[in-house]
């Protein structure tokens, strides 16, 4: 079950889906739920439900890739690239899961691997053609889609299943 702590509930609405607990201590205010969290009609997904989504959405782009590989090649590479970003996306965030999170690293700067993981696609782009470049344009503005979506997620101090 998510769980996540708010300093304050001041001006702050609330409203889960599923079983939610809220409860209040010296520290601020710890949210429990099972299905959704809206904070001020916003929707939060904890760390969890973002690796969780970030997968699902990786395989419909496989998926997408897969089926237009002779039909259609730009709509093939752009979903190529769209899957290379989940896959990366992902993979860093695994990271943090199981390695870079229990030693201390802040989720907000697994936002900073991802953008520099996008520079890094980006400036290998060197001599590729049209198609080549239409894999990268997708997976490099699909990572900073991923990355600013995370930024959400990490200014919320979550606790962490393990």
């Amino acid at each position: 079950m998510p769980t996540l702590r708010i300093p304050t509930l001041a001006g702050v609405s609330i409203r889960a889906t599923g079983r939610s607990s809220v409860i209040s201590d010296r520290r601020g205010t710890v949210v429990s739920y099972t299905g959704r969290l809206i904070l001020n009609g916003r929707e939060v997904l904890s760390p969890e439900q973002v690796r969780a989504d970030w997968a699902a959405r990786g395989e419909t782009a496989l998926r997408e890739a897969d089926r237009t590989e002779h039909s259609d090649p730009a709509g093939h590479a752009w979903a190529k690239g769209v899957c290379a970003a989940y896959a990366t996306a992902v993979q860093i965030l695994d990271a943090w899961f199981e390695q870079f999170g229990p030693a201390g690293l802040l989720l907000s700067d697994i936002v900073v691997g991802i953008k520099v993981a996008r520079s890094a696609m980006f400036e290998q782009a060197g001599d590729v053609n049209d198609l080549g470049r239409l894999t990268i344009s997708a997976a490099t503005s699909t990572l900073l889609t991923l990355a600013e979506s995370l930024a959400v997620t990490a200014s919320y101090e979550w606790e962490v299943s393990r």
